[in-house]
């Protein structure tokens, strides 16, 4: 009965004196959605198995992968200690790291070699062409407490990582001038997405001998990112060197690089050993993977 005469005296008021009523509602704010480390969702910082015994099966998988891999016998060292307890020391480190966020750097699988290498290799000298933030520096900072470092980038504005054990130069590398090293004690790390022939023939040039290359695929796949050009896989698989340039279309834009195929035969000369990382970014389903490559020359 109340609701009919409501609605009869709304009638009246809007029909003969044009006054129209309306229900209010209470402005409530919506509820805030939790946050998700979406990020980080593939960071074992903060996605990993609690009980131990499944953690020390992961690093048991990944032991084995790293004695598989070494035992094609590159290195005139044997590791610091047994691959697992290699494996273990890198989780505490890295789940440790002060800065989470590498975006556009150095991913899980990158830096799980990267002190890998380190460890087994035991460099005096390390030197980096390409050190964005200063991850893979502080990285092999953990590794290699001891070698002298160098990083070197044209534009030293990102770098985060301000106490590191390394000299850092904004500069290209290939100006400068090393003292004197013994080849089978350093590493260079090439993450600076310039042609890998003119890189290979300046590291040759300088005496090095250990080298990472990271995006370093093969030519099908080099739409995946932007990488050097040519890079090493297209020269040890002799496609696509013998041509002036090549193209691709990344992220939906056409990219052309240029080829010198005299300079590409050149450093394909040079090289001795050419293994792309196994992938443990997929393996452990914390990703990263980018061609990641040991290369001896």
């Amino acid at each position: 009965m109340k609701t009919k005469l409501k609605k009869l005296i709304q009638s009246l008021l809007k029909n003969l004196l044009g006054i129209q009523i309306y229900r209010v509602k209470k402005d409530v704010p919506e509820k805030e959605k939790p946050q998700l480390k979406m990020k980080y969702v593939h960071d074992p910082a903060y996605s990993y198995m609690i009980q131990p015994i499944y953690q020390e099966k992961l690093y048991l998988e990944l032991a084995g992968v790293v004695d598989s891999f070494l035992s094609n016998d590159f290195f005139p060292n044997a590791a610091d200690g047994n691959t697992t307890n290699i494996v273990r020391d890198f989780f505490d480190i890295y789940r440790g790291r002060e800065k989470k966020d590498n975006t556009h750097g150095s991913g899980f699988h990158n830096s799980f070699w990267l002190y890998v290498i380190g460890r087994t290799l035991h460099p005096n000298l390390i030197v980096e062409s390409g050190v964005w933030k200063g991850h893979s520096s502080w990285l092999l900072s953990q590794a290699c407490p001891n070698a002298n470092q160098y990083g070197f980038d044209i534009s030293l504005n990102k770098l985060e990582y301000h106490d590191l054990n390394a000299q850092m130069f904004e500069q290209d590398w290939q100006s400068y001038i090393f003292p004197e090293f013994d080849p089978d004690k350093s590493l260079i790390f090439f993450d600076c997405h310039v042609n890998h022939a003119q890189r290979l023939i300046e590291a040759k040039a300088k005496g090095f001998k250990h080298i990472l290359f990271d995006d370093n695929p093969p030519i099908h796949k080099i739409f995946s990112h932007v990488p050097g050009i040519p890079t090493a896989a297209m020269m040890v698989e002799d496609e696509g060197i013998n041509t002036t340039e090549i193209s691709w279309m990344w992220n939906g834009e056409k990219i052309t690089k240029p080829i010198d195929p005299k300079e590409a035969r050149q450093a394909k000369e040079l090289i001795k050993a050419h293994y792309i990382l196994p992938d443990v970014g997929g393996l452990t389903r914390y990703g990263g993977f980018a061609f990641l490559t040991y290369i001896q020359i």
